[in-house]
Order: structure tokens, then sequence, then C-alpha cells
């Protein structure tokens, strides 16, 4: 994909030019999905409007922006009783921010890099139980178009461990079942090779088979005939819709928070290594950049065998 064209920033360039260039740089050449530039544009407006109040030129050059501003920010959200996570990951924001300006553009400093991150703990991934998967996968009818599409749905996001805005983005191009494989489109973006497992097959020829008959009673002209989940209508599933489609079923089968796409994901990694799966290869299949994100399965997983120890082993719990 082509560059964005090149724009050197100075002193006097505003904030918001900034923010603007750099939004535009993570839609064209990250390939961002909308929710995470949404999120970014909040934290940084959010920064942005810390600011105006305190500097004396309403233009708010990017010469305003010092190091002291930035911790003077943390602070402000700090005494708010914002979560130390959330707090975090604006700050996460501001560095990626004016990291890219000072790479890309000719900004002479970051003033969020020295600044600290305050403490995190590391939350473990939540997961479900191998049952209430399978429990949860096997629930939609199969009378019913949607049903049939919910089934697939539900075995592609266990059986390959993709991401929401993936599985949206799918189209028929995107899926070799004769090779048991889906060309999934991740982060940065970088194309990954997904699993097709056995059920996830069986799945979608039936729901391949069920599309094509509801084509047939839809109106061409207005039907998105290259993504693989569609409607009743013949149009591209949202995000919405499909997050909707996930919690319907998962909250039949568990309770609590974080009913998502992501919770099936969790499980994906969490069951792999359970069964003795290979760190390095359960990257590649989440499309994880480095080791580290990975790492916390391990933790899941050790934290499970200890528990199985403790109730199995005579000398396991005191």
């Amino acid at each position: 994909m082509a560059s964005l064209p090149k724009k050197t920033l100075h002193g006097g360039s505003s904030l918001e030019e900034g923010i603007a260039l750099f939004l535009g740089y993570l839609h064209k050449e990250r390939n961002y999905a909308e929710h995470t530039l949404n999120s970014y544009r909040c934290d940084l407006q959010q920064f942005a409007r810390f600011l105006y109040p305190r500097v004396e030129d309403l233009h708010l050059p990017l010469r305003a922006v010092q190091r002291e501003q930035v911790v003077a920010f943390v602070i402000d959200l700090e005494e708010k009783g914002l979560k130390a996570s959330s707090v975090a990951r604006k700050l996460a924001a501001l560095r990626s921010l004016f990291r890219y300006l000072c790479r890309e553009k000719g900004l002479a400093a970051n003033p969020a890099g020295a600044v600290a991150s305050p403490l995190v703990e590391r939350s473990l991934p939540r997961h479900l139980p191998v049952d209430q998967v399978a429990e949860a996968v096997e629930a939609p009818s199969s009378e019913r178009f949607s049903g049939v599409r919910d089934r697939a749905i539900l075995e592609v996001f266990y059986g390959g461990g993709i991401r929401l805005g993936e599985l949206v983005a799918l189209n028929l191009s995107s899926l070799d079942l004769d090779e048991g494989v889906i060309k999934v489109l991740g982060k940065a973006p970088r194309e990954r090779i997904a699993p097709v497992g056995a059920k996830a097959q069986e799945a979608l020829k039936v729901y391949l088979q069920r599309r094509a008959e509801v084509l047939l009673e839809v109106d061409m002209a207005q039907v998105d005939a290259g993504a693989l989940f569609l409607n009743g209508r013949g149009k591209r599933l949202s995000r919405r819709t499909v997050q909707r489609v996930v919690k319907r079923y998962l909250s039949a089968v568990s309770e609590g928070d974080s009913l998502s796409p992501h919770l099936l994901r969790h499980s994906f990694a969490t069951h792999l290594l359970d069964a003795g799966a290979d760190l390095v290869a359960v990257k590649e299949l989440l499309g994880h950049s480095t080791l580290t994100t990975t790492q916390v399965y391990t933790d899941v997983s050790i934290e499970r065998l200890q528990a199985i120890y403790a109730k199995a082993h005579p000398h396991g719990s005191g």
C-alpha cells in the first residue's frame, strides 16, 4: 500500500493536526479497526481538551506539549479515580502519537516517552471449560438460516481463535474448505492462516448451502456477495450483530461479564496449551507479534495444573 505523503510538522503546528495525521496513518497504513481508531481518538482528544485551558495559545501548538503537561494529565486522571489500566492505556496512546510524529513528521522529542506508567495488576484472561464451549456451540437451531449461520460463526471463533474484526471481514475467497484453512487479515495488517477444524468445516458447509438458498430470495443488487457471513437480507454482518449473537449463546452456559468473541479466543488458546500445544505455535495461530502477549495463557494453564495437582496428589494439599 502506498505511504501517506510526508508532511513535516513544526513547533507551531497544532496538536489537533498531529492527532489527525496519526489517526489517518493508523487507518490507511496500519489498517486498524474502526473501534480501535475510536478508542485512540477519544483518548487523544481527551488529552487535547485537558490542555486547552492550561496553555495561552488556543491554537494548541505542539511546542506547548512538554513532559510536565503529560505528567499533569496522568495525575489528573488518577485523582479522578480512573483505573490504573485505563490511565496506562491513555498514556500508551500518547506515546504512540508522539513516537509517530517524531519518526515520520519531524517532531523533535516525545514528551510522553519518559513518563512512567501506573502499575497495572495483570489479570489472567478468562476462559470457558471445554464442556461449556461445546454446549454453547451446539445450541443454535438448525431449522433457521440464522441458527445455521450462528453455529458456523461460533465454530470459526472457537476453532480458529480469530478476532471479532477478523471474522466480520471474512470473504468467501478467504475460505479454503479443501485445505481446512481461512486466510485472516489481522492487525498491522498481517495476513495469517487460521485452522478450520472438522466441526467448523461441517458447520460451514451447511451454512454455505443455506446461504446460497437465501441469496436466491433477495435482490442481488443489494447483496454483499463477497462477504462470508450475511444477514437474511444478504448484507455483511456488523460487529455489533456478531457480538450479540455470541453473547446470546454464551450467556446460556455461563454468567458474568465478557461474554464476547474474545472469550472464545481465550478459550481456544487455553485449551490448546492445556492439551500440550507448543507456545510458539499458539502464538502464530493467534497472530501475536511477540511471545510476551501469548505467555499470559501459560499462567492460566499452570494455575489449572496446580489445582489438579492439589486435588489429585496425596501430598498436594495441606
